[in-house]
């Protein structure tokens, strides 16, 4: 990479280390449906503008503002967070990364694991001893 494409990464982290949690606190409250329409929207968008986030013009807010919204609204849905260039937003406050402890949201959907069967060697006749 250059250094001018250096800036550009660490201005994008940068702002998206400030802008993700804004629009974390923004949705907190939003239904499962309504945060997986927000994420639905935005991927559309960055896909259709994400150029403009690495070579700017007139979709460059909006398309920073979709994918700011659519880590947040994954960051809110998804059981451990999201990670995205290294960095990590999540609901556990204080959270280490993507191997902190993220409890389960569905505990009652975890099944133990069933007890192992047992394996018995069957032998079966030689076919050309008969």
């Amino acid at each position: 990479m250059d250094e001018a494409a250096d800036i550009q990464r660490f201005v994008l982290l940068e702002t998206l280390r400030l802008a993700v949690p804004m629009h974390m606190v923004e949705m907190r409250h939003w239904s499962p449906a309504a945060l997986s329409a927000v994420a639905g929207d935005s991927a559309e968008t960055v896909g259709s503008h994400g150029d403009a986030l690495q070579f700017g013009g007139k979709h460059c807010a909006e398309a920073f503002n979709a994918l700011a919204r659519g880590l947040a609204s994954t960051a809110l849905t998804a059981w451990g967070g999201v990670t995205w260039q290294g960095l990590h937003w999540c609901t556990v406050p204080d959270c280490v990364g993507p191997d902190g402890d993220h409890p389960n949201p569905f505990p009652e959907l975890v099944k133990p694991a069933p007890a192992p069967r047992p394996i018995f060697d069957l032998h079966l006749p030689d076919p050309e001893a008969a």
